[in-house]
């Protein structure tokens, strides 16, 4: 089968599969009362940027489903698979990423989060260091003015992807999955360098707890 077909034809198997085995999950949603209530569970939800690590990704690409969150997908070959998967699971995409056409994608995203939408982004990514924070998403929250929330996720069994850099996983059916959020950090909470508030936003997620890794 040809890349164009793969690329064009999978996501339309992908996205449904992945958004049905998501509705066999025991959710539960935990954080800040103030953040559930104004950022994750009303219907006009309050503009912010998620920011989460980049190994908690498969499961929050299907909890955030439908919401018309603003994403990036890099543009890779492999991202075009993963814009079309994501843009028939109800995401607003923009192409780029923090080593090629970062820019052309940061700015798209600061515009939908001006007009309103909420925004997610994975800090450690495209390619890592695992669990280092890179500065999109600090300029992402100065540009638009809108707080940072950290998020992470956990499930009692799951699916390890093998030799993954991000540490990734998929939730099992009907495994309990747990989507913790972590206090709004405001533009008067950051520090003044980007370098330490990447670290502010580093030590926000660690307080978190994530997926224990593969046994």
């Amino acid at each position: 089968m040809s890349k164009w077909l793969l690329t064009h034809l999978l996501p339309y198997f992908i996205a449904p599969l992945y958004w049905l085995l998501a509705k066999t999950w025991r959710l539960e949603e935990r954080g800040p009362p103030q953040v559930l209530e104004n950022y994750v569970r009303r219907a006009a939800r309050a503009p912010c940027v998620y920011a989460h690590w980049h190994g908690d990704e498969l499961v929050l690409v299907a909890y955030y489903s439908f919401r018309k969150l603003a994403v990036l997908s890099s543009l890779s070959k492999d991202g075009s698979l993963m814009a079309r998967t994501l843009e028939l699971l109800g995401y607003r995409v923009f192409r780029g990423s923090s080593s090629k056409g970062g820019a052309r994608g940061l700015i798209g995203l600061i515009r939908a989060v001006k007009e309103g939408a909420q925004s997610a982004l994975a800090v450690d990514g495209p390619k890592g260091p695992i669990y280092e924070v890179k500065p999109g998403v600090i300029e992402l929250a100065r540009r638009t003015g809108q707080p940072i929330i950290p998020v992470r996720t956990r499930c009692d069994r799951a699916w390890y992807i093998p030799r993954a850099w991000n540490h990734s996983y998929i939730p099992r059916f009907f495994a309990r999955v747990t989507v913790e959020y972590g206090q709004p950090m405001h533009l008067s909470d950051l520090p003044e360098t980007t370098a330490a508030s990447c670290e502010g936003v580093k030590i926000a997620l660690d307080a978190i707890p994530g997926q224990p890794p593969a046994s």
